[in-house]
């Protein structure tokens, strides 16, 4: 019977009609929704007031440009077969938590102005609003997680890339040219003999070159002049900006990426 009056609950908190706090945390969760990697809303999450084999705390907070919110976990430890107290429990209820059961609460802030103000939600809606921000923090983590890697991969550095590196190129000739690409004064020349041995090199530029006389000009130059912002014999030697693997150039005026990741732009 015990079961049956819990479904019997959440059958009726189905059919009841929408509060105005159930529509709060439905605007949110519609924003959310949206999010499908990076989100564009900064998402923080803590465990402050967890102690171990008591209580657990999992707080998410999402910064809406027009209404923040945080939203909270309180679980207590299992070893307390009969959940937190009545008087504790009681205290919860007060303050505007929404319950699941005698060992875990639900609280939803927002901050309007500001002003922390609770939101009391039922119980299908809060659990619903925690499940996904804990799914889209942990999507948004991974994408910038991999945006991160991807962003400091460099074509260029693939020294056995043929495309990258014909046999044609500068690279085989008898004097290699290095021009600053903000500043053209600046100018490092490179002189080597027929068989890549740099054999002259004229730098007045104050910049340091990563090789010197005697020692063969190798392919990684290239990776050296796009990071130190410099023009191969008149050649930039940088690998096309790209978003996920997407040239920018290909990315349409007015899509999110180029709200979002403006230095790409």
């Amino acid at each position: 019977m015990k079961h049956l009056k819990k479904y019997n609950e959440g059958f009726f908190d189905f059919l009841r009609k929408q509060s105005e706090d159930d529509k709060i945390v439905d605007t949110f969760i519609k924003r959310l929704k949206k999010i499908k990697g990076i989100s564009p809303y900064d998402i923080t999450f803590s465990d402050d007031g967890t102690v171990q084999e008591e209580q657990y705390w999992s707080k998410y907070r999402v910064e809406f440009e027009d209404v923040p919110f945080r939203i909270s976990k309180l679980e207590a430890d299992k070893k307390y077969r009969n959940g937190w107290g009545t008087e504790t429990q009681k205290g919860y209820l007060e303050s505007g938590a929404v319950k699941k059961s005698n060992h875990i609460f639900y609280g939803i802030f927002t901050f309007p102005m500001g002003e922390e103000v609770r939101v009391t939600a039922s119980l299908r809606k809060t659990e619903e609003l925690f499940e996904l921000i804990e799914e889209v923090y942990k999507k948004d983590l991974n994408a910038r997680r991999i945006k991160k890697i991807r962003d400091e991969l460099n074509d260029a550095a693939d020294l056995m890339d043929d495309e990258i590196y014909p046999t044609s190129e500068s690279i085989y000739e008898r004097e290699v040219v290095f021009t600053n690409k903000r500043n053209p004064r600046l100018v490092i020349t490179v002189k080597k003999s027929p068989d890549g041995r740099i054999t002259e090199i004229e730098n007045e530029s104050g910049i340091r070159f990563p090789f010197s006389v005697g020692q063969l000009l190798q392919r990684n130059v290239e990776v050296w002049a796009c990071n130190n912002n410099f023009l191969m014999d008149g050649k930039d030697t940088c690998p096309e900006k790209k978003i996920f693997g997407i040239k920018t150039k290909d990315v349409p005026q007015g899509h999110e990426w180029r709200h979002i990741y403006r230095n790409k732009f």
